[in-house]
């Protein structure tokens, strides 16, 4: 019985070793660089049977994203990043420019984190036969997920999120192109996606 107990307690530590030797403590400090992909949808939905307003107020897309940064501490890290927001219909393609605070909450190989931006958004001119976006407006985004880092340097992450993007001034046009009226849209945009962390 006593060789059990001292066989036992040998392969747990060795176990125990083992485990310590796999684990990662991903960098904590200093500067960083994410790059992200995802999927944008928006959750506007128009109560008007017309074409040009459920056009105007419906998005599917796709945002590629990078920012960067320093972190100072595990919990709280501070950069500018920007994003390019491709609607395939043409009528919101824009590029958000904002400010994070970007904070994980452990130092583990697996851990959830936050993220919280601040910006402008930028027309790029793009335009459907219907909408076209003359002036940008302030955005906000906020994401949640979670980082899995390779090494001491590289991670990957999943996350998901929400963006709001003000437009100051949105144009519509008939069938023919004759404008119709300029208004300001909010679009409140969901996301999911992948992330690089370096």
């Amino acid at each position: 019985m006593k060789k059990i107990i001292i066989a036992a307690v040998a392969l747990l530590c060795l176990c125990g070793t083992a485990a310590a030797q796999r684990h990662i403590e991903y960098k904590w400090r200093g500067a960083y660089v994410v790059v992200d992909g995802s999927y944008v949808m928006n959750l506007n939905r128009s109560t008007s049977t017309s074409t040009i307003v459920s056009v105007a107020d419906t998005m599917s897309g796709f945002a590629l994203g990078v920012s960067g940064g320093f972190q100072f501490r595990k919990e709280a890290g501070v950069g500018l990043g920007v994003t390019y927001l491709l609607d395939p219909t043409g009528a919101f393609t824009q590029m958000p420019i904002y400010a994070e605070l970007r904070s994980h909450f452990s130092r583990s190989r697996l851990t959830p984190y936050a993220v919280l931006q601040l910006g402008y958004t930028l027309p790029l001119g793009a335009s459907s036969p219907t909408v076209k976006i003359e002036t940008g407006g302030i955005y906000f985004g906020a994401q949640l997920g979670g980082r899995f880092a390779i090494d001491r340097s590289f991670a990957i992450g999943m996350h998901v999120g929400y963006k709001l993007l003000n437009m100051a001034e949105v144009s519509r046009f008939d069938v023919a192109h004759k404008p119709l009226l300029a208004d300001a849209r909010s679009l409140h945009v969901i996301d999911a996606g992948v992330s690089l962390h370096f």
